[in-house]
């Protein structure tokens, strides 16, 4: 009941004001939760999207980290095989080069020579062709030796 007092101007001032702070705290309160429940859902799909990733690389990374040592597993297994028999290929390839280039090297020079060598149980013989070389006694240094005098074809 009124008593008939008209209610002061900074009362209702008072009043005033304290409705426009309830308002705007009422306002405040619901702006924060909407803001936390905003970031709320933000971080959420951040973490998911972070989990994600995470997911997919480790599982891509464990694939190719599976690849690579599957190829390297496979190279250790053929690999030993495949270099010892290049390495025994390029030994005996250089061997036979050796022996090859060696015979026929010695065999012409030989030839040209006028002498022919004949390896026969163990020991070489040097035979002359009487058409082209000729045995003498030569006289080095003061020493006499052996010779054998090749003429000009």
């Amino acid at each position: 009941m009124k008593t008939g007092k008209p209610p002061r101007l900074s009362e209702k001032l008072n009043a005033d004001l304290d409705l426009i702070r309830q308002e705007h705290a009422t306002l405040m309160n619901s702006q924060l939760e909407i803001f936390r429940t905003d970031f709320s859902d933000i971080a959420t799909s951040a973490l998911n999207t972070i989990e994600t990733d995470i997911r997919y690389f480790l599982s891509d990374s464990r694939s190719e980290l599976q690849r690579r040592s599957e190829t390297i597993r496979r190279w250790l297994t053929i690999s030993p095989w495949v270099i010892a028999g290049l390495i025994l290929v390029w030994i005996t390839s250089t061997v036979a080069v050796s022996w090859l280039w060696m015979t026929f090297l010695t065999r012409s020079e030989l030839t040209e020579l006028g002498l022919t060598r004949i390896e026969q149980a163990g020991q070489i013989w040097l035979t002359l062709d009487p058409d082209q070389t000729e045995m003498k006694t030569c006289t080095m240094a003061g020493t006499p030796i052996i010779c054998i005098e090749i003429r000009g074809q």
